[in-house]
């Protein structure tokens, strides 16, 4: 899944885990290329974590030097864990979802590199060193088998797997990591966040072909987690030969080989309309426990949709396999056609525990009148949260007070800003915008009040219209901007917008260097795209790096969350613990569906298409007297699972 093939989008009892990860009863598919589905174990210990060890050595390396007889001993390792996929997935089959534009690069790092499809692509082209179990949270072996840390905590050692190869048959060595290292250090990638990131590990050494150390410049907590499962280790022959502004200029729209289970070749990119992801039939780990059951389908295709409302009807149409529902109103009023009601088309709603991110407006504070507090906290009391949740959403989600909402990192005594024209006025008052012109606007030193909401998606017009109407009431005149996904990042980037309608994925670890540290405010390609600039931020986030104890960040984290809500820089909006999806009765998939901590993007990497499925949905579409079994909408293992966890036996 996607998740856990890299963290760097951050990131049980076995009885629970072996009950969880059984097929569900409702699902479907159909394809001609699928491979058959015998009997299967579903004992873990019957799917090795290293199958043949070391058969691939080169036996001019010594067991102590991390060849062939490496014991582990002194080291560390994860035997131990469960499935993530289910054993029963059957191998093969198209998958076809939609994306909202072509994205400007394909790049995994540089300039308008940070998107989901291209974190998405570089974790299943690229792996790390170690991965994270999604259950459990803990470590599993990856491109390592085992690890060290140091007792001071600064320094770490990995023993790569002597079987690990890239697509062309060579084999991965510690050589690979330095390499990869030492790219991303390279300031002609003009990738200011993984230089910041990076610099925190002095260069890397390899002490033999399978051994490699690392010391971090300083003790923090996230070192390890990062080095080990967000560096997505690259091939050293190919980078030998590409610096970072040759990889800026030439793999904008190419993908450098890899090691995972994906590939994207050029013929395959078929600019501006879609991308087509190919299994590699030669992955080195295919048969390790850590994938079993996951990277199923044989080709994903990512085809280029800008309307949501058409990738709604090509989906209905049986031109895209499932539906990724991000309307109340379409939940509520437009998913009970025939074909839901007679089961040729599923729909679920998903509770987990997935970190929520944020999602609102956000301000350019590097922009007048936006550089003033009470400015953007008059506009977000212009919002009326609450009846757009009634009116237009139908109770389907709750409010947002928080940048880390639903976790334990959110700050309870956060304000909760709700619609009050009348205090807005008094506030924008304070910040003299008191008078007004003959048109009836509020100005100030003789200009009006006027601003922009950039946004991408044409479905949030409804909402926008409404905040644009009630903001004109008022005398404040609102334009509304839309543009395409791929030029609104592009300005969003380069900072130039005033407000932007912005949602970011959740993080399992919070980072709040990357988006609210002022180091970050004034350069382009970051998170930080408000440019705030406080100093006690800047004061918690350099101290929360040495925070080793969980209580102790969860204080820290707190407290941050408290400074931003108190400055505004969202007009934070709504959430909701789950997540919604229509889709063709073709799929098998794990109990639960996604991930304990995932979302809808699991599914390309957990599901599969499976036979018997596939044969009774052709014959429901061919025959509409055909009845097919409807599933329940809502689905709550997840939150079952917890109960069952917390009642088991501390070890």
């Amino acid at each position: 899944m996607r998740k856990i093939l890299s963290i760097c989008l951050l990131t049980g009892s076995f009885l629970a885990l072996s009950c969880g990860y059984l097929t569900d009863t409702g699902g479907g598919g159909s394809s001609t290329d699928l491979q058959p589905r015998g009997p299967v174990s579903l004992d873990k210990n019957d799917y090795p974590v290293f199958p043949d060890a070391d058969a691939g050595a080169d036996p001019s390396v010594s067991a102590e030097d991390g060849g062939k007889g490496f014991t582990g001993e002194g080291w560390e390792t994860n035997t131990d864990f469960d499935f993530i996929g289910d054993p029963r997935a059957v191998k093969g089959g198209l998958l076809r979802e939609a994306m909202s534009d072509f994205p400007g690069t394909l790049r995994i790092v540089g300039p308008e590199s940070n998107t989901m499809l291209n974190s998405m692509l570089g974790g299943i082209v690229y792996e790390t060193l170690l991965s994270l179990h999604p259950t459990t949270l803990e470590y599993i072996p990856a491109l390592a088998t085992h690890w060290q840390i140091s007792p001071d905590k600064v320094t770490y050692r990995f023993r790569i797997n002597p079987n690990a190869r890239w697509a062309d048959g060579q084999p991965v060595t510690a050589e690979d990591v330095v390499a990869s290292w030492n790219f991303h250090m390279d300031e002609g990638l003009q990738a200011p966040f993984s230089r910041m990131t990076w610099s925190k590990f002095a260069q890397p050494f390899a002490e033999s072909k399978y051994i490699v150390r690392v010391q971090s410049t300083k003790v923090n907590w996230r070192n390890f987690l990062y080095f080990s499962g967000s560096l997505p280790i690259l091939p050293a022959h190919l980078l030998k030969n590409v610096a970072g502004d040759t990889y800026i200029r030439d793999y904008n729209f190419k993908m450098m080989m890899g090691s995972g289970p994906y590939a994207v070749q050029e013929q395959d990119i078929n600019k501006g309309n879609s991308i087509t992801i190919r299994k590699r039939n030669d992955y080195w780990a295919e048969n390790h426990r850590r994938n079993v059951g996951l990277n199923n389908f044989e080709q994903i295709i990512e085809i280029v949709v800008r309307d949501r409302n058409l990738e709604f009807e090509m989906f209905k149409k049986g031109d895209l396999d499932y539906y990724f529902v991000n309307r109340a109103q379409m939940w509520v009023e437009e998913l009970d056609f025939d074909r839901i009601q007679r089961g040729l088309i599923q729909k679920r709603k998903i509770f987990n525990h997935s970190p929520n991110g944020v999602q609102g407006l956000a301000f350019n504070m590097r922009r007048v009148p936006f550089d003033d507090t009470r400015v953007r906290k008059a506009l977000f009391h212009l919002l009326n949260r609450e009846q757009l949740i009634e009116k237009l959403m139908y109770n389907q989600y709750q409010l947002q007070h928080s940048y880390y909402t639903g976790s334990v990192y959110e700050n309870p005594d956060n304000p909760k800003i709700s619609y009050d024209p009348g205090l807005a006025l008094e506030i924008l008052a304070e910040a003299g915008w008191k008078n007004r012109d003959e048109r009836g606007r509020l100005v100030k030193r003789g200009k009006p009040f006027e601003l922009e909401i950039l946004y991408s998606a044409k479905a949030s017009e409804r909402i926008l219209t409404v905040y644009q109407e009630d903001l004109r009431k008022v005398g404040i005149n609102l334009n509304l901007r839309l543009v395409t996904p791929e030029t609104l990042f592009k300005l969003v980037m380069e900072r130039q917008f005033d407000i932007v309608s912005m949602g970011w994925g959740g993080l399992l670890f919070p980072n709040p260097e990357n988006s609210y540290h002022s180091t970050m405010a004034d350069v382009n390609n970051t998170n930080n795209i408000t440019g705030i600039k406080n100093r006690r931020i800047d004061e918690i986030t350099d101290a929360y790096d040495s925070m080793f104890e969980l209580d102790e960040r969860i204080a820290a984290i707190q407290e941050i969350d408290g400074i931003l809500t108190n400055l505004y820089l969202y007009i934070l909006e709504w959430t909701a613990p789950y997540t919604r999806i229509a889709y063709w009765n073709k799929f098998g998939h794990p109990i639960g569906y996604i991930s304990r901590v995932g979302d809808h993007t699991d599914l390309p990497s957990m599901w599969w298409i499976d036979p018997e499925r596939s044969q009774r949905l052709d014959e429901a579409r061919g025959d509409s007297t055909i009845q097919l079994n409807v599933g329940q909408s809502e689905d709550r293992y997840w939150l079952e699972f917890d109960k069952v966890e917390q009642q088991a036996p501390s070890p």
